[in-house]
């Protein structure tokens, strides 16, 4: 499947999205945060249609039971997905089973053990019932699941797509839902959005939705249900997005899209500087040791002074 034109599609599969289907190779959320993190050669190296081909020597996709568990409680909770292959075995010590792991990967499936999918079953079954009672309760309900937003900045002429969680069919509302290992308690769920860029990943959609929708403008919300999985209760939160959130979110946006428009302008694709560095120590690892020195932590004990 190849776009020629931008536009919000509703049943674009995942095989094809991730592959990029535009006509020029294109603009992702995750693209700008290896640009804003790394640097443009990282970032061509990350890209479906510009890193190097896959070598046969190359290793097999490792297991990865939060990510496993992660992808299949997203395909249940949003409808669609990667496409998993159930694993009928307890773990993958056993050569049968690596085979059929193996077999997953090379047909483009998501491998998944039965266990690990009836935990992603319970973690989705707690959230809709956590959802019932929440404020946000028409979290991923009159709408689609994973909607393609294909477009074309103006000005610079490159494309761009961005794959939605959830589209409301108002277009004014975008539901993202996020599963970790770690809590996603309200005191710490902001350093996980911002550890993981999720202001940059919601004004990035922004961008899309003003260029594809642009009635709606000003007029959104972006809601990110973050959800535990290391257990029960399966404790989940619901995030919004500020607009100090998209503030900083469009600034690095901003800043990745001028990156990307001159390494595809020019063909120049710069990796880290050629010089040396000298950056600053860090403040809060000097605040500790000299929190530490002032303590007395480091003070000869005068008694055993005395007895030496």
């Amino acid at each position: 499947m190849k776009i020629d034109k931008p536009g919000i599609y509703r049943d674009m599969d995942s095989a094809t999205y991730f592959g990029d289907p535009c006509p020029e190779p294109s603009l992702s959320q995750s693209i700008c945060k290896v640009l804003l993190e790394r640097s443009p050669l990282h970032a061509k190296h990350e890209h479906p249609r510009l890193r190097p081909a896959i070598t046969e020597d190359d290793e097999t996709e490792k297991y990865d039971k939060p990510k496993a568990i992660g992808n299949a409680a997203h395909a249940i909770m949003i409808g669609r997905g990667k496409t998993l292959e159930i694993i009928k075995f307890n773990d993958f010590k056993s050569g049968d089973a690596k085979k059929e792991r193996d077999a997953a990967y090379a047909a483009g499936k998501t491998p998944i053990l039965e266990k690990h999918l009836a935990v992603a079953s319970d973690i989705v079954a707690s959230g809709l019932e956590q959802l019932k009672r929440h404020e946000d309760r028409d979290a991923f309900q009159n709408g689609s699941g994973e909607v393609a937003l294909i477009w074309q900045e103006e000005g610079t002429g490159i494309w761009c797509r961005a794959l939605v969680d959830w589209l409301h069919d108002d277009l004014r509302t975008v539901d993202d839902y996020k599963t970790s290992a770690m809590s996603m308690a309200p005191h710490v769920i902001g350093l996980r959005a911002e550890t993981a860029g999720w202001h940059i990943q919601a004004a990035f959609i922004e961008r899309g939705l003003d260029a594809l929708a642009p009635a709606t403008a000003g007029r959104r919300r972006y809601r990110f249900i973050g959800q535990e999985q290391d257990g029960r209760p399966y404790a989940l939160t619901s995030m919004h997005m500020s607009k100090h959130w998209l503030t900083m979110g469009r600034k690095k946006i901003a800043a990745a899209m001028a990156m990307w428009h001159s390494a595809i302008q020019t063909g120049r694709w710069p990796c880290y500087p050629t010089r040396a560095v000298f950056p600053e120590y860090p403040g809060f690892r000097e605040r500790t040791w000299l929190d530490r020195e002032l303590s007395g932590e480091f003070e000869a004990d005068p008694k055993l002074i005395m007895a030496g």
